[in-house]
């Protein structure tokens, strides 16, 4: 198990990433939310292990242990996970994206056809550009809402400058991120916090991690969330499972039907009583179907 490692980019920035679980397994690269980190994944790496996963999570440009990257991009980043997986010896691989990590995770897929074999999507973010679908964000919470809003009125860096302190204190330590965490849940999130356990000292981490070099990074971070990609979602030519929760305000269930009517190989499962934490919630039964465990 490789903890807190970073790897050299050829333009002297780092990756930051963790690569756990069984180093001879199925490889998988984990692409975290926003504010999350490398480190918000489910806490208990030995699952990984026992479902034959060797598990490498990437702390995004900014965040964590990666080099800031102001001009980075959905698909620039794609590319610097096919570099990494160069470096570590592995030829393919599946992606995990949770919520905003979406796009990323699909991008990997979109650029690399011949290296990304599957994907799952749990609780993603759709591209602003699917804010128009009709009734796509009828059942979005607030959030969403002031996002698809202020991005339209404002645009990507105006909107992110205004989010982005919203979504993460700064400066910031892990007690503060604690209370952060825990003010920011419903009772489903806090009753799917309490289900997982170290869950919640996970996002508190990773919400550390978001802001460790300062608020750069996730600023970046929103304005892709507004910005159009650099990706062209036709050539995921893998198949993408697409997991999404019945209680979920953040990425809604019409999130997922998005993604189904537009990819070319999708298929979506709906929890109806999951929310925005599906991803730790169902971790077993979303991996174990991404690797066919």
């Amino acid at each position: 198990m490789a903890l807190a490692q970073t790897f050299p980019l050829h333009d002297g920035r780092t990756l930051g990433f963790d690569d756990v679980g069984d180093p001879g397994g199925v490889a998988v690269f984990f692409v975290h939310g926003t504010p999350d980190s490398r480190r918000s994944r489910h806490p208990d790496d030995g699952l990984a292990t026992a479902l034959g996963i060797r598990l490498v999570a990437v702390d995004r440009p900014g965040i964590g242990l990666s080099s800031p990257d102001r001009g980075f991009t959905v698909g620039s980043f794609a590319e610097d996970v096919a570099t990494l997986a160069e470096a570590l010896g592995i030829d393919t691989w599946a992606t995990f994206g949770w919520s905003a990590g979406a796009p990323f995770a699909l991008a990997m897929a979109a650029r690399h056809p011949d290296r990304v074999h599957r994907v799952a999507v749990a609780a993603g973010l759709v591209p602003f550009a699917a804010y128009v679908t009709p009734g796509i964000l009828d059942d979005a919470d607030g959030g969403r809402h002031m996002v698809a809003e202020l991005g339209a009125e404002l645009g990507p860096t105006a909107t992110a400058e205004m989010a982005a302190p919203m979504l993460a204190p700064y400066p910031c330590d892990l007690d503060l991120a604690r209370e952060h965490v825990a003010e920011g849940a419903d009772d489903k999130r806090r009753a799917d916090l309490a289900s997982v356990t170290g869950a919640a000292e996970a996002m508190a981490v990773g919400v550390v991690d978001a802001v460790a070099q300062g608020m750069d990074g996730l600023v970046r971070e929103v304005e892709l969330q507004v910005e159009d990609p650099d990706v062209t979602w036709q050539d995921v030519r893998c198949p993408v499972d697409l997991w999404y929760g019945g209680l979920d305000g953040t990425a809604p269930p019409s999130f997922g039907r998005w993604w189904e009517g537009t990819l070319t190989h999708a298929n979506l499962t709906v929890d109806p009583d999951a929310g925005h934490l599906i991803a730790l919630t169902h971790w077993r039964p979303i991996m174990s179907l991404l690797v066919g465990t």
